[in-house]
């Protein structure tokens, strides 16, 4: 019915005029037995000799009309061959799936998987180089279960299968760079701390813990004070006694706050130094290569 592509091209009317064939045939075959079957007639063309009536002409068998579905198929598929030609492999897809599902021409499946294939030098997209794997096994299975001959589809099965395995080897390479890429890429920001970097992580310890600690004592001590010259308020105090509470109760707030100031100096400061190193060691960086063993990190 319909030749594949890019071998060789044939028509539906091959198709059509092949189911026709026959009643042609029969037809003519029909008028030879009447004109040349019968014994020839002698006219005598005395005027005594009576007219001869001619015998009538034989019934010849109408010829039926083509089929509707297949002169669809054949215009999708002359549609899909210009597509085609022209480069438009996405429209030649539709074309030829079209006039599979009329007709389901083995052929048609050849068109379609070779018109998939050159999509894919278009949209390199491997599910197109994967779409005709499968339509040119099946073309291959049903024309060996007919007994013919599968062509050249068999070569370009195993060309496709060639260049998926490729890709996929290409595709799992990349992510193999990729991914030390992106470990080469933590590497560089981890910080490793020099001695710059180990005395201000000293320096922030420090400041929180004298901070926090010595801070706490001090307020804590000057609120147990308040606390008692609170309840001593009842009782008579002389003056050296209500002094003597005000001086210990201001040194404990001043240690408290003294202690939470030089904290928080400490904790400044050491910040300070720890940023300084990180970006000295950031200018230490190790630099990412390629040599002929793959990728190398150098620090």
């Amino acid at each position: 019915m319909f030749a594949p592509i890019e071998p060789q091209v044939a028509l539906l009317d091959c198709v059509v005029a092949s189911r026709s064939f026959g009643w042609h045939f029969a037809a003519t075959c029909t008028s030879l037995v009447v004109c040349c079957g019968a014994a020839p007639t002698v006219v005598d063309a005395s005027p005594q000799s009576p007219a001869v009536v001619p015998a009538a002409p034989a019934e010849v068998t109408p010829v039926p009309a083509p089929d509707p579905a297949l002169a669809m198929a054949q215009k999708l598929y002359e549609e899909g061959s210009h597509a085609y030609n022209l480069g438009d492999f996405a429209a030649a897809i539709t074309k030829f799936q079209a006039a599979y599902d009329l007709t389901r021409a083995t052929e048609l499946l050849y068109n379609i998987a070779q018109a998939y294939t050159r999509r894919f030098e278009i949209d390199p997209e491997p599910e197109h180089l994967r779409i005709a794997l499968v339509l040119f096994g099946t073309f291959i299975k049903l024309r060996e279960a007919n007994g013919q001959d599968p062509r050249d589809a068999a070569a370009r099965l195993q060309a496709i299968d060639l260049r998926l395995a490729r890709l996929e080897a290409e595709r799992r390479e990349q992510e193999r760079v990729a991914a030390a890429l992106r470990a080469a890429a933590i590497r560089d920001m981890s910080y490793r701390p020099g001695k710059l970097g180990v005395a201000g992580y000293l320096a922030v310890g420090g400041g929180l813990l004298a901070g926090s600690g010595l801070g706490a004592v001090g307020l804590v001590s000057a609120q147990r004070l308040d606390d008692q010259r609170i309840r001593e308020s009842d009782l008579p105090l002389d003056a050296a006694r209500r002094g003597a509470y005000q001086a210990q109760l201001d040194r404990a707030h001043a240690l408290g706050y003294a202690s939470i100031g030089v904290g928080a100096a400490f904790t400044v400061v050491g910040v300070v130094m720890v940023a300084v190193d990180a970006a000295r060691g950031r200018r230490r960086g190790g630099r990412v290569s390629f040599g002929p063993r793959g990728l190398a990190v150098g620090f």
